[in-house]
């Protein structure tokens, strides 16, 4: 989801839409306590707060290494907390937690069908890009971003022949697939097939690339001119999801054909620090609204802030509170587990 929220406290939501830069380094944040009293505001129709996170960031500046080291900064004194700022309460429907473009999707975390946001890839892309047949599905989002990737890649290689083999999936299909696999083999559990509700393509956010080349199929391999999609994909907001170094973390073999959308500061963040999206969600959670958030910076020096709002499962509530920044555009995204991702823009 994407909003602004006004010095009134309230936050406008819209439907979710691509990042317009790309993130490349991740910052740390002091201590995101409110200077003073937090002013808590109760009324009927629902409850705001305004609270002021310190906008005082320490660097942290990660090297070519794999491994980053996190710091946690002192808290600042009295001169510091004229840098500020307020944040009110948008009231999410928890289900929410099982959509956008951060959500984590494997057999420990199933998720349920999309209901909204996917697109015919037939009807919506532009004439760099082929689909396999007119039932190939993706969010809006990626869709969007898809196009520009390949117009561009056709501007640098002079190619229009990348080809969408497979989009989302529903649970009733991934359901039958399972299914007559088991009944293929007798065996209790597949090998080439997730659980329903466990596979990564039913996201919507994830795709199979594959090459339309003098009228014949072939696979996606990223070598030779097409490692310029590998290159940068990133700028774009996509990842390659199951990377050949990332197996013992993602429990699945490299898969150099599929990409997943995230969104470009955090996928420029994860190509620049080799991280695959089940590091990255968990480097997030470190980031909780009430302590130090993520600030990630994008190629053009421009800034994100990022932090994670987790959600009580024992909570009845259909909805969550959610800590949006008054003044700043932001997204947030669920992780398919127990709490949102919110990325605020801090520079246009």
């Amino acid at each position: 989801m994407k909003g602004v929220c006004g010095r009134c406290g309230c936050c406008t939501k819209t439907d979710m839409a691509e990042y317009r830069s790309t993130g490349r380094e991740l910052r740390k944040s002091p201590r995101g306590l409110i200077p003073g009293l937090m002013l808590i505001a109760l009324a009927a129709g629902g409850a705001f707060f305004g609270s002021k996170v310190l906008n005082n960031m320490v660097s942290l500046e990660p090297d070519d290494s794999e491994e980053i080291e996190i710091e946690v900064p002192d808290m600042p004194d009295e001169s510091q907390m004229e840098d500020a700022r307020d944040y009110g309460e948008a009231t999410v429907p928890k289900e929410r937690i099982r959509r956008g473009p951060l959500m984590l999707v494997n057999s420990d975390f199933p998720t349920e069908d999309a209901e909204e946001g996917l697109v015919s890839v037939f009807e919506q892309k532009n004439e760099y890009l082929t689909t396999r047949d007119m039932q190939v599905y993706l969010m809006d989002e990626a869709m969007d971003a898809l196009n520009r990737l390949a117009a561009d890649f056709h501007d640098a290689t002079g190619h229009a022949d990348l080809l969408i083999k497979e989009g989302y999936v529903t649970k009733e299909q991934q359901k039958r697939l399972y299914e007559a696999d088991l009944q293929r083999t007798g065996a209790s559990s597949s090998d080439l097939y997730a659980m329903p509700g466990c596979n990564e393509f039913e996201s919507g956010y994830t795709f199979e690339l594959s090459l339309f080349v003098n009228g014949t199929f072939q696979d996606f391999t990223g070598e030779g001119d097409y490692e310029w999609v590998l290159q940068h994909c990133a700028e774009y907001g996509f990842i390659q999801r199951y990377p050949e170094d990332k197996a013992d973390v993602t429990h699945v073999s490299e898969k150099p054909w599929v990409f997943r959308y995230v969104g470009i500061p955090h996928a420029w963040y994860m190509y620049k620090n080799k991280f695959c999206l089940e590091e990255y969600t968990e480097l997030l959670e470190l980031h909780p609204f009430e302590s130090e958030h993520a600030i990630i910076n994008d190629q053009l020096g421009r800034e994100y802030e990022v932090y994670y709002v987790s959600v009580d499962p024992d909570d009845p509530s259909p909805e969550a509170v959610v800590p949006m920044p008054i003044g700043y555009p932001y997204e947030y995204s669920g992780n398919n587990k127990h709490g949102f991702y919110v990325t605020v823009q801090l520079e246009s």
